[in-house]
């Protein structure tokens, strides 16, 4: 490792730092929670500039997340000058976490089963069947359902397009998951060594976040409980980094 980071290690990062950066994430989110507001922009399913929320949605599916993935880790390579060992442990830390985050919003999906926002909206106009019974469909057949339901409005197609791949459960938000344990993980670690511009990571999770509840795909306490989530799994993921390199 290079000679400069030989005597640092997660305790370079203090635990006001931590909290700080954490509360970056989390607050926001808790005060939408909390907040008789839902964003679900339904007068503006017709604007242009909503497309904006699908490309920081696109940021984080796939293939995106391996884009955004990828361009973090050789980001955090050049800053921290790493040496191929410590960059190719925190490909694999990286790695290790995202896997995790799915395998746990997929569980947690499975056993909470609550339905999208767009989809009860949906179902208050009588464009989708009963959500019970529209939920009791297969997959092919909600996809269609809300296929036709986005050309009776005539949706954007992307946005069409969107809802239509988008059938299953809402809580978490895996998109939100991977957003904010991307930003926690390499957050802490650009902290801990090389803090130029870490800032810019939670405004961008917190983006994405938004881009979900505002095309309807997800609750703020969705989103919230995602960012607990994320943050506990990329703060185990960076400590175990931080402590080897």
């Amino acid at each position: 490792m290079p000679p400069h980071f030989s005597s640092l290690s997660v305790s370079s990062l203090t635990r006001s730092q931590v909290l700080g950066f954490t509360a970056l994430l989390i607050l926001p989110l808790l005060l939408l929670a909390t907040l008789p507001w839902q964003p679900f922009l339904i007068d503006s399913l017709q604007s242009g500039w909503l497309w904006w929320s699908y490309a920081l949605t696109r940021m984080v599916d796939i293939p995106g997340i391996g884009v955004s993935g990828a361009l973090l880790l050789l980001l955090t390579r050049y800053k921290l000058k790493l040496k191929l060992s410590p960059f190719i442990a925190l490909g694999c830390a990286l790695a290790a976490l995202l896997a995790s985050d799915w395998v746990l919003k997929s569980l947690i999906k499975h056993l909470t089963e609550e339905p999208r926002p767009y989809l009860i909206w949906l179902e208050s106009q009588s464009l989708i069947p009963a959500i019970k019974h529209f939920y009791a469909s297969s997959i092919d057949v909600r996809s269609e359902q809300v296929h036709a339901a986005s050309q009776l409005l005539a949706l954007p197609e992307w946005l069409g397009h969107h809802w239509q791949a988008e059938v299953n459960y809402a809580f978490p938000s895996g998109h939100s998951i991977a957003a904010i344990s991307l930003a926690q993980f390499f957050g802490l670690i650009w902290l801990a060594r090389a803090p130029t511009g870490v800032w810019l990571l939670p405004l961008w999770a917190l983006g994405v976040g938004l881009s979900r509840m505002v095309m309807g795909m997800h609750w703020p306490v969705d989103v919230l409980a995602s960012a607990l989530l994320g943050t506990l799994t990329a703060l185990i993921a960076a400590r175990w980094w931080l402590h080897r390199y």
